[in-house]
């Protein structure tokens, strides 16, 4: 019987055409469409919607988009602002609490969520949003439900007018042999990176790539990761390197043809660099044309990574265990 882990990561492309087709078919009222600035609040899985847009859509999107991954909402929220719940169990203490208070202050509310108190609330204050059934996510982790977050999130936004761009769910047709390779790709990319914490690098499009993969790195493989950015971190990790002697780090770029041209030529010499302060260095290119075919390539990639990286640790990817310690030790908000 196939791991439901495993069955997410190849059910990702049906989760974005199941997110679409759904979350574009929203009714907003006029008023919606005339927000000075967007706000999403999540956390964990359920936030990868805001760095994934940030980087594939800043070029693209007509307002400032904002996210809340704390406890309070910036001060300028109000009835100019559109307030976005984002969380994939609707349980999400953080969320709930920024949602009672965005609509204290009058905000525009929606949200993304399988049900939970987040739907409730929105449902009880007559807000439209977008409640999933995640029929392929059978694992039920929201680090596997990425299709539903982040393309429920692009989907509202679309159906808004605040992102031009129209997704048509048909560009997953024409990955096909791309997708259906990753899973092979990964394991054996996997197999080197034994032994060691992993630093993701990306720039520009990929950018949300990187911070889910480290995200799932820690959950899924229970294995410690972190992400740097081009050209932000040629301006001070790179002294960063020297000390101690002895780290067990391995560097992981993530590497595209479609890169800003300055980005692309850093990329290749930041691996240089890293590479004469004694540290392994990897690299995956993305392979299709297109920036948001890309992004679906290495998050796919990126998930049969940390599955197969867990799966060599002899860790369980479906489980969470200090996760879950940690919340029953903090109890429910008082």
């Amino acid at each position: 019987m196939q791991d439901t882990a495993l069955a997410s990561i190849k059910l990702i492309p049906e989760q974005i055409r199941q997110a679409w087709t759904e979350s574009t078919a929203i009714r907003f009222p006029d008023g919606y469409r005339r927000a000075k600035n967007i706000v999403i609040s999540g956390m964990g899985g359920s936030i990868y919607n805001y760095h994934v847009i940030e980087s594939l859509y800043s070029d693209n999107l007509k307002v400032p988009l904002v996210k809340v991954n704390n406890y309070g909402v910036p001060s300028y929220v109000g009835p100019e602002t559109l307030f976005v719940a984002s969380s994939f169990s609707g349980t999400t203490e953080e969320v709930i609490h920024n949602l009672k208070t965005a609509r204290e202050k009058g905000a525009m509310l929606t949200g993304v969520t399988e049900g939970g108190k987040v739907a409730d609330l929105l449902t009880s204050y007559g807000a439209p949003f977008y409640r999933f059934d995640p029929v392929h996510n059978p694992s039920l982790q929201p680090r596997m439900g990425q299709g539903y977050m982040i393309f429920g999130a692009l989907g509202i936004l679309h159906a808004l007018g605040y992102l031009d761009e129209a997704i048509d769910p048909s560009f997953l047709d024409g990955m096909a042999d791309i997708l259906a390779g990753l899973e092979r790709e990964a394991a054996g990319f996997s197999k080197q990176l034994m032994g060691r914490s992993l630093v993701f690098v990306a720039a520009d499009h990929l950018a949300g790539n990187a911070h889910i993969l480290r995200n799932q790195t820690n959950e899924t493989a229970k294995l410690y990761a972190g992400y740097n950015l081009v050209p932000e971190l040629n301006h001070h990790l790179m002294e960063g390197l020297k000390n101690p002697s002895d780290k067990k780090l391995a560097f992981v770029f993530l590497d595209s043809d479609l890169y800003f041209p300055r980005n692309g030529q850093r990329m290749g010499l930041t691996q240089e660099v890293v590479a004469k302060n004694g540290l392994e260095v990897f690299s995956y290119k993305a392979e299709a044309d297109t920036r948001l075919a890309q992004f679906v390539e290495i998050l796919v990639w990126g998930g049969y990574l940390t599955y197969d990286l867990g799966k060599r640790y002899g860790e369980d990817p479906n489980k969470i265990p200090w996760v879950d310690y940690f919340k029953n030790k903090l109890g429910k908000k008082p």
